[in-house]
């Protein structure tokens, strides 16, 4: 499944159209990094971080998170403290390098804040020793390497310490401060023409599939898709629901979500499939309770983030919608319910109709009753053109006598 879903990544990125507009030569390389750190992200970095080395560039990334994924950050952080390129940090008037942003801000040669900014608040969450011990002496051993003061970097992630752009000035965490990233360039003395690094489609496309939020409403109206389409049977919304069940679990799959919470998400679609079976509208709404769990739980496996106002919001909605969708489908099937099939005997017997072929005993014969055409039996001779009267039903077959 891996290797189909990389195919189409791969289709994707060669017909979509590129969106990376660089010039060669020098300079400083602008990367923005904003929201959750995600797979998404941390190769958007990477790749910007390759481009800059092919180019001899510089390296500036814009900032502003309030945390992300451990793995996703271990990646971020490798590369660009293996790259030969300088790379400088810029937290933007306003941002915060919160979590996860403070280890890749911490990874960079220098850090440069604007007014109103923070950086710290790097305690994982849910707290436990063996992980603080093992965050706070990475996070200590980054402020070494470059520079910075390490003690209280320490204190990021043992005490949860966040400061603003004067504090972390004054205790030697942050180099400079600055009001825009240009004049956090002359700062710090880069000198050279600055261009912006833009995601390819490919990068594009993980970057919107691998945030958490994004991959559990691509994994929910998938299923909503397909179980409308099973209702409904066109086949657009059921290949269309497949396609975003694959794209939310492989996303998840990417940034590393612990083996409960997609068994929770599994369980929580096939509780709402099993909804087409009972018709009632409760197994659609514990389902998404259910796969809700399951995305919270992604949260929780993470230490370097934790699920916002917004997410909560967005899941509530998204299960609200499930329960009405559920609701829906009970409401179809207990018209249908109501409804009686043509062959039903209550919509046959009794009719007229009129011999098309000759009925004899033991002898199929036609009769045209209404617009059908229908085989009849009889027990006597009935001939063609006489009129009849439906008694009964043999499986397809009437039952007539002669009217």
């Amino acid at each position: 499944m891996r290797r189909s879903i990389l195919a189409v990544l791969l289709v994707l990125s060669v017909t979509l159209p590129p969106l990376m507009q660089v010039s060669s030569g020098g300079g400083t390389l602008l990367l923005r990094v904003e929201g959750t750190i995600t797979e998404g992200m941390a190769e958007y970095i990477a790749s910007g971080m390759k481009f800059a080395e092919s180019k001899n560039m510089d390296v500036l990334i814009v900032l502003n998170t309030d945390g992300g994924f451990l793995q996703s950050t271990e990646r971020i952080v490798g590369a660009i403290s293996s790259s030969p390129v300088r790379v400088a940090v810029y937290i933007p008037s306003g941002g915060r390098a919160f979590s996860a942003g403070a280890f890749i801000a911490l990874s960079a040669d220098k850090i440069c804040m604007g007014p109103g900014s923070s950086i710290g608040a790097a305690e994982p969450r849910p707290k436990d020793e063996k992980v603080v011990n093992a965050l706070s002496s990475w996070m200590k051993s980054l402020a070494e390497v470059s520079g910075k003061n390490s003690t209280v970097a320490e204190l990021f992630v043992r005490k949860n310490l966040a400061l603003t752009a004067e504090e972390a000035l004054k205790y030697g965490i942050a180099d400079c401060t600055a009001k825009n990233s240009l004049e956090a360039l002359e700062r710090m003395d880069w000198s050279g023409d600055t261009e912006e690094y833009y995601p390819d489609a490919r990068v594009s496309l993980l970057l919107v599939i691998t945030d958490p939020l994004n991959a559990w409403v691509i994994f929910i109206l998938g299923i909503i898709l397909v179980l409308l389409g099973l209702t409904h049977p066109t086949f657009v919304m059921e290949a269309s629901g497949t396609i975003m069940i694959v794209l939310g679990l492989y996303a998840f799959g990417l940034i590393g979500a612990s083996l409960a919470a997609i068994i929770l998400m599994v369980m929580g679609a096939a509780t709402i499939f099993l909804e087409l079976k009972t018709g009632h509208g409760f197994l659609a709404l514990t389902g998404a309770v259910i796969s809700a769990i399951g995305l919270l739980l992604v949260y929780e496996s993470g230490p370097l983030i934790a699920p916002t106002l917004s997410v909560e919001a967005v899941i509530v909605t998204l299960v609200v919608l499930s329960g009405l969708i559920g609701f829906y489908l009970y409401k179809i099937r207990e018209i249908l319910a109501k409804r009686t099939s043509p062959l039903s005997p209550e919509n046959v017997i009794g009719r007229t109709g009129v011999v098309k072929v000759a009925i004899r005993p033991g002898k199929e014969g036609v009769v045209l009753v209404g617009s059908e055409l229908w085989t009849a039996i009889s027990d006597e001779s009935i001939e063609e053109g006489e009129r009849v009267r439906i008694v009964g039903m043999e499986g397809f077959k009437v039952k007539v006598v002669r009217e």
